[in-house]
């Protein structure tokens, strides 16, 4: 499906973003990357099953999962990624499904207006709708509000792009990213945030749990049904990341697409506990974005605790992600704190 944005002009071809710092390149956490891809891809007029791309994002690597029609709209999704602030590697894992036997819904602009007006908020309308191509406008609290905003009217029957004049913050709140609170489980402004705030549970409860590869492992959640992706090395370990994922609060289904590839030539690294705590240690300091914590690390049976402070939810994540990747870390509990804003 070819999309023209002709009749619009460059100034509504971007997601307009009030009180946003521009590019977050010194400071861009994995689930606001994980955001703005998304965002892009939906107001994209070369990726025609945005809706059907699931994007997942860990310490900066960017993994695309699902469907698309083409090798081109492949590409471009992968091109995508990889132009969004702070990401530093794109791993395509994109299926090329021909669509050439789904029918086109063709709706005319009036009604589609109604139709897409049906699903939005209150505080969002459509400005504008030419040959099935919406153009958005109004405020979002939250950047996660904008990127449902984007997502519903995308889904709606007969909408060929979605492009945004939508004002919103550029930062996922703290609240958005992990606690959860004052977040609506129902309202569907709201319940981006919740998926967001579902995905980083998810994902910490993999970090927690021994015998599950989580950094092999991509979380991505949709009004709460969570898809995994990714590789593990056995069919039991893909059975208990899928259990440990049911336990998250919220969560309506799992969708387990993890490939079970075995590491036979993967060997145990086994060290100290010692020598684990002073590696570790080592790598927590070397990442810029914790400077500012407070982390203290033990480690017994190759099972690290962290204790300690952090400012944020996203720095929170990055010091799990971090401990977990050292080489012989078994599993890693989590004692540490978030600063109070």
């Amino acid at each position: 499906m070819k999309l023209r944005m002709n009749w619009i002009g460059a100034g509504a071809l971007a997601i307009c973003l009030s009180a946003a710092t521009p590019a977050l390149s010194m400071d861009s956490p994995d689930a606001w990357i994980t955001t703005k891809v998304k965002m892009s891809l939906l107001t994209s007029d070369s990726v025609s099953m945005a809706t059907a791309v699931n994007v997942d994002t860990i310490d900066g690597k960017v993994t695309l999962h699902g469907v698309v029609p083409t090798d081109a709209e492949k590409t471009k999704a992968e091109d995508i990624a990889r132009s969004t602030s702070g990401v530093k590697e794109v791993q395509n894992l994109l299926q090329v499904v021909p669509a050439s036997q789904k029918k086109v819904v063709k709706v005319a602009d009036d009604k589609l207006q109604k139709n897409v007006e049906a699903v939005l908020s209150r505080d969002k309308a459509v400005e504008s709708v030419h040959d099935g191509v919406v153009l958005l406008a109004g405020n979002a609290k939250t950047l996660s509000e904008h990127q449902r905003a984007l997502e519903d009217a995308r889904a709606v029957p007969g909408v060929k792009q979605v492009s945004s004049e939508i004002k919103s913050p550029d930062r996922l709140g703290d609240d958005e990213i992990s606690t959860g609170k004052g977040i609506s489980k129902s309202s569907s402004a709201t319940s981006a945030a919740h998926d967001t705030w579902i995905t980083t549970e998810a994902k910490s409860r993999l970090l927690t749990t021994s015998g599950v590869p989580a950094l092999d492992i991509n979380v991505d959640t949709d009004h709460s049904v969570v898809t995994l992706f990714g590789t593990v090395p056995t069919e039991s370990a893909k059975k208990l990341a899928e259990a440990e994922v049911k336990k998250v609060g919220s969560v309506r289904a799992v969708r387990n697409d993890l490939q079970v590839v075995s590491k036979t030539m993967a060997h145990d690294v086994k060290e100290s506990d010692e020598a684990l705590t002073k590696n570790i240690d080592k790598q927590l300091e070397d990442r810029s974005e914790l400077k500012d914590g407070k982390i203290d690390v033990q480690v017994e049976n190759g099972v690290a605790r962290l204790t300690g402070e952090v400012a944020n939810q996203s720095d929170r994540l990055i010091a799990m992600q971090t401990t977990r990747g050292v080489p012989g870390v078994r599993s890693v509990i989590d004692d540490l704190t978030v600063a109070s804003p």
